[in-house]
Parts: structure tokens; sequence; C-alpha cells
């Protein structure tokens, strides 16, 4: 195994690219070879990512550009020096200067179509994670620079706060193998899992985000794992209709309906302020009236320290289960008339996949 370590990383990735008067210019040069503009291309990708807009149209070019260096009947490389090399004899030194290797392909292409992924399972009401993205541009461009020269076979990379990349772990596969296997580990739970909900519940009150991670990681880690922890189901109860009432609060601000409360919402007039005025989440298989009556004599009980057994609990899992955040975050969205950029249209438009 080969450890690539932070301080490593740090060294690679030290002044990586400048970025003034909307250009991009990297360490590495496009015409120092295949190898050389491969990496050009990661940090202009990286620079990209680091904008405080983010054009996704470029950032999918790149990510495609690196993608197709992978196969060699495509071409890429020499595609590129046709159209934009000064002249003949920096081309014939860009062919003949450095390739990418087995490995460098092999990697390149994994950890290429985990961020295309970002883009091609987005939804409408989700947001791409690009600092995980970032993550895995890293990743490939310190194992390229590190010239890795057995069969590898499985990366890890172990990620701390704001998806920031620690470390790269590199092993190598006992016998020949056409694929990599990469795995993702935060030295920071409660950061990981906040850093995707942000991501997956893009509606929600940032507040409302922290406190689901706090509940979801006690579920995991106390409830499911040791049912002697016969407390969790009143904590858990608690957190989760915490964050629901508030959420339920917002929604009913933005809906617009006559007599809209000027204060918050406690669960009893809330419930009877939904039935009222109809209000619903509309893509969820329930209603929300029934959730919040299912809810409200559970939510009593664990705010009254009594105990909620197992069983209760199970009628909050359900709801869990059946999308109640995702119905939530989305619900806000839809009221704010907010679509998370880039559409699945413009993804598509921006792929050449276009129906």
């Amino acid at each position: 195994m080969i450890i690539i370590t932070q301080e490593e990383i740090a060294e690679y990735t030290k002044n990586l690219f400048t970025d003034s008067d909307e250009r991009i210019t990297g360490k590495h040069t496009p015409f120092g070879g295949e190898k050389s503009f491969a990496l050009s291309m990661i940090e202009q990708t990286l620079g990209l990512l680091n904008r405080d807009t983010i054009h996704d149209e470029f950032v999918i070019q790149y990510l495609q550009g690196l993608l197709a260096l992978c196969f060699e009947e495509q071409h890429h490389y020499e595609q590129y020096l046709d159209m934009f090399a000064p002249n003949n004899g920096i081309k014939a030194k860009a062919l003949s200067s450095a390739k990418l290797s087995r490995q460098d392909k092999r990697i390149l292409e994994e950890t290429m179509k985990s961020n295309l992924g970002e883009y091609t399972m987005k939804g409408e009401y989700q947001s791409c994670c690009y600092s995980a993205m970032q993550a895995f541009l890293i990743a490939a461009y310190c194992i390229i620079s590190k010239e890795i020269t057995f069969n590898v076979h499985n990366i890890d990379i172990i990620a701390d706060l704001d998806d920031e990349v620690q470390s790269i772990n590199i092993s190598e596969a006992q016998a020949d193998n056409n694929f990599v296997i990469i795995q993702w580990h935060s030295t920071n739970k409660i950061n990981s899992i906040y850093m995707l909900y942000k991501t997956k519940y893009s509606g929600l009150d940032d507040a409302s985000i922290l406190d689901l991670v706090a509940a979801d990681v006690i579920e995991e880690d106390y409830y499911f794992k040791d049912e002697r922890f016969s407390i969790a189901p009143s904590i858990l109860v608690k957190q989760y209709c915490a964050i629901i009432e508030h959420e339920v609060n917002e929604i009913i601000q933005l809906n617009n309906s006559p007599n809209k409360p000027a204060k918050h919402l406690m669960w009893n007039k809330m419930k009877k302020y939904v039935m009222d005025n109809n209000i619903d989440l509309e893509c969820v298989s329930f209603d929300l009236k029934d959730l919040l009556e299912d809810l409200h004599g559970l939510r009593n009980d664990a705010a009254h320290g009594d105990i909620i057994t197992k069983e209760q609990y199970e009628v909050v899992v359900g709801y869990k289960n059946s999308g109640l955040f995702d119905g939530l975050s989305v619900q806000k969205l839809e009221l704010q008339n907010i679509r998370i950029p880039p559409s699945i249209e413009d993804i598509g438009r921006y792929m050449g996949i276009d129906a």
C-alpha cells in the first residue's frame, strides 16, 4: 500500500492555479504531453469549482474531456493539439512527451465517472456536491503526480471538514483487473453527513439540517445498533418533531393562506391550521395532516419525558422512510419557485444528450 500524506497533498497542490481577469492559469501546460495536459485540465476544473459562481457547462466539458483521455480510440489529446497547438513543432514535441499510464487512465476514468455522476444523478431540487467533486479531482491529481507503477485495486480517500482531502490510501491488486474501487471516508462523521444533507435537502433551513444530522447519527449509531439504549426513541422523537414543527411553520408562512399567523404555531394549533387550509406536501405518498395527527401524541409524550416504545417509534421511522424530510424540502422550494441549478434539461444539453 502507498499512502499519500497530507503533507504530500499540500505540496502537490501548492499554487495549483491562479484566477485573474476571468482566466485560470494552472501549473502545467497543455502542450507538455498527454500527462501534463491531463493535470492542466484538472487544474482548470478545480479553478472553475473554486469560483463563487460555478459555470456547470464548462465543468462538465472538462470532466468529459478528462474521461475521453482514458480511451485511446477517441484520440482526444491529438484532436486538441490539431485545434490549438501553435505549430507542428510544438505538436510533435507534445505527442512525444510523457503520456498517461494505464494506471493513470483507470484512475481518471473512475474519478471522472464519479464526478459526472453528481450531474447525472442530480434531481431538480438537489444540488451537486461540489466539495466532493473537488476532493475526487485532487485525489486523481495527486495519484497521477505520484506516478504509481503497480496495478491499483482500491483507493481510499480520507477527508476532513468541508471534504478537504487529508490522505489517500492506494492498495495494490493481487491480480490484473480492469477497474478501480474508490471509497470515501470522513474523519468527522457529523460533517460528512452534513455535507451530504446540504445537497439532498436544499430547501430546509441550515439549523434543521444540523438537527437532522445529529438525530440520524444517534439513530444509526445507538438506537439501531444497541437496543439497550432504551431512552433513544424519546430523544429522537423530540429531535425529529422539533424539525417538523419548525419546517411546517416555515411552509405555512410561505403558503400565503388567509389569516396567516404572525408567529410560530405550537403543534396543536399548527395541525389545525394545516387542516383548515388544506396545506399538504406534494411529492410524498401521505397527507401532511395525517402525519401531524399521528405524531402529535408521540411528540407530547417525548416532550414530557415519557418513555417511547420501539413500536411507537416505528411510526416516525415509517414517515422518515417515506420521504418526509425530502418532502418538506421540496415543498419549501416549490413555494418559493426555486430550482437548484443546473436543471435536468441544462445538464442534458451540456452533456450533449438532448432528447
